[in-house]
Parts: structure tokens; sequence; C-alpha cells
């Protein structure tokens, strides 16, 4: 009996010298001297969490350099079913560095990791993922919703941010996320409030007035720091909710200490149309008052903006001054005047010059003399731009051609 076992176990040996290995060949090729398949087996069986996460990192240098079929399938599995976080949270960072036509073999795995997820460390590494491949925020929106309630700071700053990112990829996509930011802007954790902010003016919310004046209302906020401004007034931009409360924020914010804040307020301003007219007086007061010439030249655009035709035709007067060296050394400033008041052109202010009226033709006059001496200005382009703005003021509309009747 065992002479006969030994013969066997001999035919066997001999035999198996002439056959194909088990994992031989191109079908189990070698990366860092060991055969995929090995590296497979370790990280489904392997004991040690390290030599499985280092497997795990392997299979995803040989998807790379061979395609093989098990790789990214298995990473997947160690991304789902590991019982170690720090390979779970491995796996997630293998994935987040494949190329973007490998997308559709491991999306569902990354959405269905993060949805069944309990490690805050690994949520995270599995959020940095999905960023990479925003389509990913997309299918993974309800997760990344539920996971804003992370006990962990850096994990609901990772996931507002992947809710935006989302809302940019598909417009809509993240409206509902709304709910759940909102409450992330009274954060203690700072990082927190900024991401609840970028993100909630870019998910086009529902209730985006009841946010934006939420956001102003932050904005009045002396102890908040010059960088949560700055993304606040920005937000508010995108939201484009121009109530008065969010006007009156942004005219004090006009005088803001940080220049940027500053800045932006202008900007922002100039975006919101006749709606920002109540920040006229404050907008003229940076004009006289504000250092840096580019934020006196947004001021000048949004107070033309804010005040429309008629608001400026009524404070043109005001403006005269401005147009001056003596007033505005930046010659910038005199052009964005020039520019301003040109607008008025025939219909607004031109007309004027006709006028039965002597009080109301004697100011056009004055507007016109002022622009006249401009020609004459140090700088070019400000000659240039009256130029331009005598010709549009003087310059009568075509009157309208009445169409050819046709004869029956």
């Amino acid at each position: 009996m065992v002479a006969g076992m030994s013969r066997g176990w001999l035919v066997a040996v001999v035999l198996g010298a002439f056959l194909p290995q088990a994992g031989a060949g191109p079908d189990d090729p070698e990366y860092e001297g060991l055969k995929v398949s090995k590296w497979v087996d370790t990280v489904q069986n392997a004991s040690s969490a390290r030599q499985r996460a280092l497997a795990v990192e392997a299979l995803g240098k040989i998807w790379i350099l061979h395609k093989h079929k098990d790789a990214i399938a298995n990473i997947c599995r160690s991304l789902r079913v590991d019982p170690s976080a720090a390979v779970r949270a491995q796996a997630a960072v293998v994935l987040s560095g494949l190329r973007a036509e490998d997308l559709p073999l491991f999306s569902k795995d990354l959405v269905g990791a993060l949805e069944n997820e309990k490690e805050s460390r690994v949520r995270r590494q599995i959020i940095n993922a999905m960023t990479k491949f925003p389509e990913t925020c997309v299918l993974g929106i309800e997760p990344l919703i539920a996971t804003l309630k992370d006990d962990d700071p850096a994990v609901k700053v990772a996931a507002a941010e992947a809710i935006a990112l989302a809302a940019g990829t598909v417009k809509g996509s993240a409206k509902s996320a709304a709910s759940e930011l909102a409450p992330l802007l009274k954060e203690k954790d700072k990082a927190v409030r900024m991401a609840a902010i970028y993100a909630l003016a870019r998910i086009e919310p529902e209730g985006a007035s009841t946010i934006a004046e939420t956001l102003a209302t932050m904005l009045h906020d002396q102890a908040a720091e010059a960088d949560l401004k700055r993304e606040i007034i920005t937000s508010l931009g995108l939201l484009a909710q121009k109530s008065g409360v969010v006007v009156s924020a942004l005219a004090e914010a006009l005088k803001d200490p940080d220049d940027e804040v500053r800045r932006r307020a202008a900007r922002v301003l100039g975006t919101f149309g006749t709606a920002a007219s109540p920040a006229a007086d404050q907008l003229f007061q940076v004009i006289t008052d504000e250092k840096l010439t580019d934020i006196r030249v947004d001021a000048v655009r949004a107070l033309g903006s804010s005040l429309g035709p008629a608001g400026l035709k009524a404070r043109v007067k005001t403006l005269l001054p401005h147009l001056t060296p003596e007033v505005q050394p930046a010659w910038e400033v005199r052009m964005a005047v020039v520019d301003e008041i040109g607008s008025l052109g025939w219909e607004w202010l031109g007309s004027d010059l006709t006028s039965s009226q002597p009080e109301t033709k004697a100011a056009a006059q004055e507007v016109m003399a002022a622009l006249r001496k401009r020609l004459a200005d140090p700088q070019i382009k400000v000659r240039e731009a009256a130029a331009i703005a005598v010709r549009k003021i003087e310059k009568k509309p075509e009157p309208k051609k009445e169409p050819d009747k046709k004869e029956p």
C-alpha cells in the first residue's frame, strides 16, 4: 500500500513537470518577483494587515502595467470587506490613482463602500478618491450627504467639497444637500464652516434667500476672520439673492480693513444691478476715500450699475470732480468715471443739450464741458474714452423707418 502511494506520488510529480503550472504564463505575470496569483492570495488570506495593504498597492501597479483582470476586482474587495481600516483606506488611495477610463470598473464600489463604511479615516480616503472622478460624486450624492454628520471635521469638509463638485458636474444634482449643509454654518470648526459656505453657494439650494440672509448675518460678525468673509461674499455673489439684508451686509463690508473683502464686496454689488441702489452712498464713499485704485474702479462701475441711467443722471454732477487728476490721480478711475457718464448716451443726457428748460440744458452742458476737458487728459486712454463718450452723448439715434407698405 505504501509502495503504491509512493509510485502514485512519483507519477504526479513527473506529470507535473510537463503540465502547465497554476498561475504560470502570460495570464499570471510577475511584479517585484511575485506572480499576480500570489499577490491576490496575499490580499485575500494574509494574516498581516501590513502585508495585505502592500498587496493592494502592488495590485494597483499591476493593473497599470498589465491590466490584469484580477487586480481591480481584488482592490475593490479589500475596500469593501477587509477587516483592517488601514487596508480599506489603502484600497481607496490606490483607486484614486487610477485613470478615468478605468472608472466603470470601480465607481459603484466606491459609492457602496462610502455608504457602509464605519471608520471616519476610511470615509475620508473614499471621498478623496471620489473627488478625483466627479461622476462618482454625482452617483454617491446620498451617502455624501449622510457623511456630513460624521464626527470628524475633516470628513465633513471633504464631503461638502465633494457635494459642491457634484453640483458643478451635473446641474441640480445636489439641491437636496442644503438641509444638511446649512447646520454646518454654526460648526465650531472654521474649516467646516468654510466648506459649507462654499458648497451652499454652488448647489443651487432650495431656500436660497434664507441661506443668503444667514450668510449676510455672518458677514456682520466683527469677530469673523477675513478669509471667512471673503468666502461669504463670493458665495453671496453666486447665490445672487439681492435682498436688503444682503445689500446692507455687502455695503458694510466696503469698510472692512481687509483689502480683498472690500474688493469682493464692490464687485458683487456691481453684479446686483439697481437692487444694490441702497449701497450707492457707501460706493460713492469708496470712490472718494479708498486707497487702492482697482477697488475705486470697481466702486465706480458698481455705482453706475446700482443707480441705473436715471439715478446716475441725477447724481452725475457729484462725479465730475473725479474726472480731474487733482481729485483722482489714478487714470484708471478717471477713465471708469468717463465710461459711466458716457453710458448715459443721447437718451439720458445728450437730448438735454437741446432742452427748452434752461436748468436742464445748463446741467448737460456742464457735464459735456467736463468731458471735453478730458480730451486733453495726461493719459491717452482717458483721452480716447472721453472722445468715445462725447460721441455717444451727442449722437442722435437714427429715426426708425416705417416699414414699406405692400400694395394690395
